[in-house]
């Protein structure tokens, strides 16, 4: 599903500098509890502009890999990299392993072997049998783009399309094939995966990936700003901290409806000590 986030970041602890280094780093040493310190992300997918994403203070931004259609350079990227303070921030760029997208340099190689429904909500966007070895050839090509631009990893969206379409383990490979293909061109390249996280229990699937990001954990499921089922929270928290014992970053995206469940769910979070983003659930606003 591609969709833009955008909006405030509320850390969950104070600022302290990074090295400034440009090489990549583990997520192992700049989550929030370690002396590097990655408290802020930033989530764009729409009307990226380089300059733009290099005066954000975030630690870390996710954003699509190309801009109207024309592929991010290697010198793009190498700007966003870097902070206003001149200190080094992680790169990630976007891509839907569970739904293809027709505005995707790929569409023109759609097959119905692989194609599935179009998604009501989010109109250019399909469901695909992700398990289908010509989806995954497309997907490992996107893959080699993304290390070849220079991004510092991959954060990869829909992984949740085993819920809808069964052949979870098949999910857990395809993830693994990615990761594996990424990290053989370039070692220290990051795996994020967003959502479907009764993955998580599977050691296959955390062996895959560097972090996980959430959507919705305490708002959302069912209604934007409604508060989620006790019982929702309370598993997906249990399996969140499984990735966090392993020092894997936990990031998290909530979409309030005002300042106050803002600062409510950005409490919550830092309680975990995961990584929050207050966002608003929009496409029509860089």
């Amino acid at each position: 599903m591609s969709l833009l986030v955008f909006g405030t970041t509320y850390a969950t602890a104070e600022d302290e500098p990074t090295d400034g280094r440009q090489v990549a780093m583990p997520f192992a040493t700049a989550i929030g509890t370690s002396s590097s310190g990655l408290k802020s992300w930033h989530y764009q997918l729409q009307d990226i502009n380089p300059g733009t994403i290099a005066s954000l203070s975030a630690d870390m931004v996710v954003i699509d890999h190309s801009a109207d259609n024309v592929p991010f350079t290697r010198a793009d990227v190498e700007h966003m990299q870097r902070k206003p303070d001149g200190s080094r921030r992680f790169v990630l760029a976007y891509m839907s392993i569970g739904e293809a997208e027709q505005y995707r340099w790929y569409w023109p190689q759609r097959s119905s072997a692989w194609l599935g429904a179009e998604n009501r909500q989010w109109r250019g966007n399909y469901a695909v049998r992700f398990w289908h070895p010509d989806w995954q050839a497309i997907i490992l090509e996107y893959t080699d783009k993304i290390v070849a631009a220079g991004f510092d990893g991959v954060y990869l969206d829909r992984v949740d399309q085993f819920e809808d379409l069964g052949h979870q383990d098949e999910m857990v490979a395809f993830v693994a094939r990615i990761s594996q293909r990424a990290k053989a061109q370039r070692p220290g390249f990051l795996v994020v995966s967003q959502n479907g996280d009764a993955l998580i229990p599977d050691p296959k699937f955390r062996q895959a990936i560097d972090g996980f990001a959430r959507e919705d954990l305490l708002y959302g499921e069912n209604k934007d700003g409604e508060r989620n089922d006790a019982d929702s929270i309370r598993q997906s928290i249990r399996r969140l901290k499984m990735l966090a014992a392993e020092g894997k970053p936990v990031f998290v995206v909530e979409y309030p409806r005002n300042d106050d469940q803002a600062q409510k769910a950005a409490r919550e979070i830092g309680e975990h000590n995961f990584i929050g983003l207050m966002a608003k659930r929009a496409l029509d606003k860089p």
